[in-house]
């Protein structure tokens, strides 16, 4: 079978295996006294394949970090940047804040979910492109109203014309080899 990455890019959305997470933690096995540590870089890895953990991945990690499914459910469902269902191949965190929100992320929250079509908290684009979803504090106060792209770049301050802008850059640039979130 083909790495789960090799997959991905052909468009599978298969698990990946215990034996894959294992592969990837191993090597920081020995950063983390308790074993139970692991979950969270194991959740994260598994992830970054297909941007989600479908009940086979969190299976396939319970089995790699020796914990049983519902323990790893219980810490995926915690993190709200560990996706338990399907999410678009770029993801939009809009910060919705004080900071932000007195300077206009609900204007822009409400421009970029226009342009796509969507509700005004957000979700995936029909077309599985784009996710935008509110977010708590992403540490850019003084760039507010700010947005963070894929949870690794963050850009402020941002108007509700640069919504649409944003939205045709990330749909224009090439899918991101893995998907770390």
């Amino acid at each position: 079978r083909a790495p789960a990455a090799a997959r991905a890019a052909e468009g599978e959305e298969a698990p990946v295996t215990a034996d894959e997470i294992r592969a990837h933690i191993d090597p920081i096995r020995d950063r983390f006294a308790e074993e139970r540590s692991l979950v969270l870089p194991a959740l994260k890895f598994a992830q970054t394949e297909k941007g989600w953990l479908s009940g086979e991945d969190i299976a396939a990690v319970a089995e790699a970090v020796n914990l049983t499914t519902a323990d790893v459910e219980s810490v995926a469902s915690f993190y709200d940047r560990l996706y338990l269902r399907p999410t678009g191949t770029r993801v939009v965190s809009v910060c919705v804040t004080l900071s932000c929100m007195l300077r206009g992320s609900d204007e822009l929250m409400a421009a970029l979910c226009e342009a796509e079509g969507l509700g005004p908290h957000g979700g995936t684009a029909g077309d599985g492109a784009v996710t935008i979803q509110e977010a708590q504090c992403l540490g850019y106060c003084d760039r507010a109203p700010c947005v963070q792209v894929d949870a690794e770049e963050t850009r402020g301050p941002l108007s509700p014309d640069d919504a649409a802008p944003l939205l045709e850059e990330l749909r224009a640039a090439a899918r991101p080899e893995r998907l770390w979130r």
